[in-house]
């Protein structure tokens, strides 16, 4: 069979002078000038390099890589060793010689690669080998069969051009194979673009223009009107949005919003400038954000209202757009921080749809466009993926993003706000309201590790929904996964960067001995920490009374939610005293009312001093929910089931004794009391048994002092959870 041949662009004149060809037929302009003889030829097309060959040359270069670093990180007796090991024929080396050096030094690579460098300059942000090689250890646990084909994210053979089509007008639109509208891939030889420049001069770009807008933002103090409200307060408003709820999903792209706030450029809608209002409308004071001055429940309804008649007006839904999808995630957040779950669902629905719809979850750079529509659009699906699951978690309901859908980087080029020192914002109209009585000192916000950090999070978090959660779970079918699960959250919390182990619990040193303790965090690092305990509750809970309970607890998942809980407490306890609750969001809420489970519990089984003790665990986090519910109101049902809670059980509650609490009636003690079942007779022995045949590790909770750990006292019988650090297993004494 003869080969293929295409048309060549040029004329073989032009081509031969290396001249430019206008491709005009049947004779370019070139020859029709000089009266020269013009010809297109049909020649062989240029072979592109296959994926095979690509991914041989990746992976060659990788063991090339390993094998430099080995030999640097080596003494000099080692080195020599492996440098004589080394097989070189005909100029070239011989991988397999490499691999066996590798293979043979992995332990001592281990272990240098974890060892602090004290004369080395680490930067603050991982660099991506080092993410990498954190999520290879964090997700390294054993993986169902059923997921197998889409478990990692970092699947080489993975092409997202393949879910992309390109149009007749040159237009990228997101359509599968199996779409009717699916045409021409953008890697078609026709849409193949030149290969794409270093990321490297691309941070430097971005980082220099998020310094210059920022330096430009003065502009905004010349405006008389901000989105229709006065200047000082649109600005009172944007602050505080900067300042708190900016650095927990990173979802707002400062630079380009308040660029073209100024502009009118297509970042910054009057959509999304009055989600961000009406959002952040609760963590102010000013009567100007009510529109009844003497009724606080009107708080930013001006803006909620601005943004359904522009939903409408614009027909806003009907047309996908990131201004609009982070303007929706931001009001679905809200609306379930209110208690308004519908319209939180309802909302962050149509967020997440949009997602699909504009490609986010491809991360294609021919979707994507400059290097700043890429880091919005990776920062928009992280943000998006991540209140996916949140919500998921607040109302108990299916997620919608899967693991196989988070194949979008995680490695964000725009770094300016990593090492930011973060102070809590003033109100220069109100200086001495909603501070603490002593000022804390700046802390770096760790903006961007933190963000990375929780995006891994949350892909646990969708593995602990979907396999616990999930309708139709049963002891059966989940236990045996229990212990994976475990293993990931403290794969995930040993592989956090040693800027983000704050731990205020801990006298001498975090659980990482070799780095100096953190002693201040902000309040985004502060969230993460309670999130993750948060999900070791949601994880072991089921299994010691919940749906997945059997006759006998597992007394190493007690002792985990017992130390989660105690890890939230002392963690709230340290916000609120550093910052107050007052501008706290409904995820620090959630956390505590799930340690709040766990105290009430405890205080419940436990007898003599340690009620005491579990008592003063509960109430101190009832303040921490009581003071939450001013920014959130829909914390005050959460709450008032605690406090239901404690009183069907008899539990004192002395924080407020003009506090209102009904003795609930049988349907909803009936609903309460689903949570927390009766202790069957059994409990002492099958405790006792299951000490010696424990299937879940005490990990990395460090208590000393005040915050010693416990198990509450059965009969006689006590589980003493007082090991240190990493140690496992448990023991039983009288």
């Amino acid at each position: 069979m003869a080969e293929p041949r295409i048309l060549a662009r040029a004329c073989r004149t032009c081509r031969h002078r290396k001249t430019k060809c206008d491709i005009q037929k049947p004779q370019c302009g070139s020859c029709m000038a000089y009266n020269r003889h013009c010809v297109y030829a049909l020649e062989p097309p240029k072979k592109r390099p296959s994926a095979v060959l690509v991914n041989a040359l990746a992976e060659e270069k990788a063991t090339l890589e390993r094998c430099l670093v080995q030999l640097k990180l080596a003494s000099p007796e080692e080195r020599e060793e492996r440098l004589e090991a080394l097989v070189v024929t005909d100029g070239k080396v011989d991988l397999s010689s490499c691999v066996f050096a590798n293979t043979a030094t992995t332990n001592t690579t281990a272990a240098t690669t974890f060892t602090p460098q004290t004369n080395t300059q680490q930067s603050p942000i991982p660099n991506s080998d080092h993410s990498l090689s954190a999520q290879a250890v964090q997700e390294g646990e054993s993986v169902d069969p059923r997921d197998a084909a889409t478990h990692s994210d970092d699947d080489d053979s993975f092409q997202p051009s393949n879910y992309l089509s390109v149009d007749e007008r040159g237009q990228v639109e997101v359509y599968g194979p199996t779409s009717a509208l699916h045409g021409l891939s953008p890697d078609s030889p026709v849409h193949n673009r030149s290969s794409q420049p270093s990321d490297h001069p691309l941070r430097h770009q971005l980082i220099v223009n998020a310094l210059m807008q920022r330096q430009k933002e003065y502009n905004l103090l010349r405006l008389q009107t901000i989105g229709g409200e006065p200047a000082e307060l649109a600005l009172h408003l944007l602050e505080l949005h900067w300042n708190r709820q900016h650095h927990t999903f990173l979802l707002t792209y400062r630079p380009a919003i308040m660029r073209d706030l100024v502009t009118g450029g297509p970042n910054c809608s009057p959509f999304l400038l009055n989600a961000i209002f009406a959002c952040v409308s609760k963590f102010s004071d000013r009567l100007e954000v009510r529109d009844n001055p003497t009724e606080p429940e009107t708080t930013g309804a001006r803006f909620f209202a601005r943004c359904e008649a522009l939903l409408l007006s614009e027909s806003l839904l009907t047309t996908s757009s990131i201004p609009t999808m982070i303007g929706l995630l931001l009001l679905g957040s809200t609306f379930n921080a209110q208690g308004k779950a519908s319209r939180g669902w309802l909302y962050t629905g149509y967020a997440l749809r949009m997602v699909y719809d504009l490609g986010l979850h491809l991360d294609f750079k021919a979707v994507g466009g400059n290097a700043e529509d890429v880091e919005i659009r990776r920062r928009v699906f992280w943000g998006a993926f991540i209140c996916d699951k949140l919500q998921s978690l607040y109302l108990g309901r299916p997620v919608t993003f899967q693991e196989c859908d988070a194949r979008v980087s995680r490695d964000f080029m725009d770094t300016m706000e990593e090492n930011e020192l973060w102070m809590p914002y003033v109100d220069p109209k109100t200086p001495s309201q909603n501070v603490s009585a002593t000022p804390p000192l700046p802390t770096p916000v760790y903006s961007v590790s933190t963000f990375q950090q929780l995006c891994l999070l949350s892909k646990i978090m969708a593995k602990i929904i979907n396999r616990f959660y999930v309708i139709g779970a049963t002891f059966d079918n989940t236990h045996e996964y229990l212990q994976a699960a475990d293993d990931s959250l403290a794969a995930w919390y040993a592989a956090l960067p040693p800027h983000l182990l704050f731990e205020p619990w801990a006298k001498d040193s975090p659980s990482s001995p070799s780095h100096t303790r953190v002693t201040t965090a902000a309040p985004n690092v502060m969230l993460l920490l309670t999130t993750y305990n948060s999900l070791v509750i949601l994880l072991h809970r089921p299994f010691v009374f919940g749906h997945l309970r059997q006759s006998s607890i597992p007394a190493a998942s007690w002792k985990r939610c017992t130390t989660a809980a105690r890890n939230i407490t002392t963690i709230a306890s340290t916000y609120q005293a550093s910052y107050t609750l007052r501008q706290a969001p409904y995820l620090l809420s959630y956390a505590v009312y799930v340690a709040c489970t766990i105290h009430t519990r405890n205080t419940v089984a436990s007898e003599g001093q340690r009620v005491e003790e579990n008592l003063s665990a509960l109430l101190a986090s009832l303040r921490c929910l009581d003071e939450l519910t001013v920014p959130n109101s829909g914390v005050l049902s959460p709450a008032s089931n605690i406090r239901k809670l404690m009183a069907a059980n008899g539990i004192s509650n002395i924080l407020d004794n003009t506090w209102d609490v009904q003795t609930p009636n049988s349907q909803q003690l009936e609903a309460l009391c689903q949570i927390f079942p009766p202790m069957p007779t059994n409990t002492t022995e099958s405790m006792t048994e299951q000490v010696c045949n424990e299937y879940l590790p005490y990990g990395y909770d460090d208590f000393n002092g005040l915050m010693t750990l416990y198990m509450p006292n059965f009969n006689g019988f006590l589980l003493d959870t007082e090991n240190n650090g990493k140690h496992r297993g448990n023991e039983v004494t009288n």
